[in-house]
């Protein structure tokens, strides 16, 4: 379980050329803006790149840099992938993995992983199992996008609009708009540098929080008049089935920043937010103030995340993964 220096992994960037960036199912805006910056970054240093996700690009997202150069394996056949990776004169590229804990994480995407000559693991998350060739993780980093922004300048990168827009939308958004404990000095340290050199901070804050489709609005009022607050009084949970998607004419997309509403509740701990998904398994995403480790819970049903941010997701009846996950919680003896 070795974790590599810095400069061992700038030394792999530089040594080969040919780069498939990959991130975790359901993106986000660390992923996102991670793999977009490196992007530039590789570009910058002559190599061959492509970004391969499995999961559509979120709307919101769409005002990034080189969205556009993004691949979505869902929407897209396996045997162009296959030759997009392997290239006319059949090279093997160094697949780099950005904010995944596992490398399961990246879903269904590549037939076969063999096609890679390395695999680079670069994280933040402190139940990263260590699954690279090259790992990379840094656990007190705010995000992915901070840990680039590290690299960036160790390589004296030239650090323009399209590396400084998606790192600061990284940042803004794996923090909570640098509300969350994972912000440090250091983190408002990288802010600072990126909008000396051309983040603008509000710019970047309309297009993901004051760009909201009625149809998010509406669903997150659907969630809000089924929140309920369990026995203990410090947790709040609410639920979306696929039937309350259709009535708000919403998509998976909208239920983006529910949990973090139901969190805000005076008196609240921890916030449950538990969601049918298209496959028939219930997503739940879970928050908490202070000193209350919701990836320490996450992690007893198969997910993770951060201390006061994680998720998961299990098979089941959506009544029963409610009752059963509430029941667990509250044996915590946490309150």
């Amino acid at each position: 379980m070795k974790n590599n220096k810095k400069q061992e992994i700038i030394d792999l960037f530089k040594k080969h050329n040919n780069f498939v960036i990959s991130s975790h199912v359901h993106l986000d805006g660390d992923a996102i803006g991670s793999e977009l910056a490196l992007y530039s970054i590789l570009k910058q240093l002559k190599k061959d790149v492509l970004i391969i996700n499995q999961d559509q690009l979120p709307e919101i997202y769409r005002f990034l840099p080189n969205t556009d150069k993004i691949i979505c394996a869902s929407e897209t056949s396996f045997s162009y992938i296959n030759n997009a990776v392997t290239g006319k004169n059949n090279f093997k590229p160094v697949l780099i993995v950005l904010d995944s804990s596992n490398l399961d994480r990246i879903g269904n995407i590549f037939l076969d992983i063999s096609n890679f000559l390395h695999i680079v693991n670069i994280d933040h998350h402190s139940s990263n199992s260590y699954f690279g060739d090259f790992n990379f993780v840094q656990p007190k980093a705010s995000s992915v996008g901070e840990i680039i922004f590290n690299l960036a300048q160790k390589m004296d990168s030239n650090i323009h609009e399209d590396i400084t827009i998606p790192i600061y939308t990284a940042i803004t958004t794996d923090t909570g708009s640098f509300r969350y404990s994972n912000t440090s000095a250091k983190t408002f340290n990288v802010a600072a540098k990126l909008v000396t050199s051309g983040a603008v901070p509000d710019e970047i804050a309309n297009n993901i929080y004051k760009n909201a489709k009625l149809s998010s609005l509406k669903i997150l009022g659907t969630a809000l008049s089924n929140l309920k607050i369990d026995s203990t009084g410090n947790i709040s949970w609410t639920a979306i089935t696929r039937d309350m998607l259709a009535d708000a004419n919403a998509n998976d997309e909208d239920v983006e920043g529910i949990v973090d509403k139901i969190l805000s509740v005076k008196g609240i701990q921890i916030a449950v937010f538990f969601r049918e998904t298209p496959d028939n398994s219930i997503k739940i995403s879970f928050r908490s103030k202070g000193s209350y480790n919701v990836d320490y819970f996450a992690r007893k049903f198969g997910g993770g995340g951060h201390p006061n941010a994680a998720g998961c997701q299990i098979n089941g009846i959506l009544s029963d993964v409610i009752e059963n996950v509430l029941k667990k919680l509250q044996q915590e003896n946490i309150f």
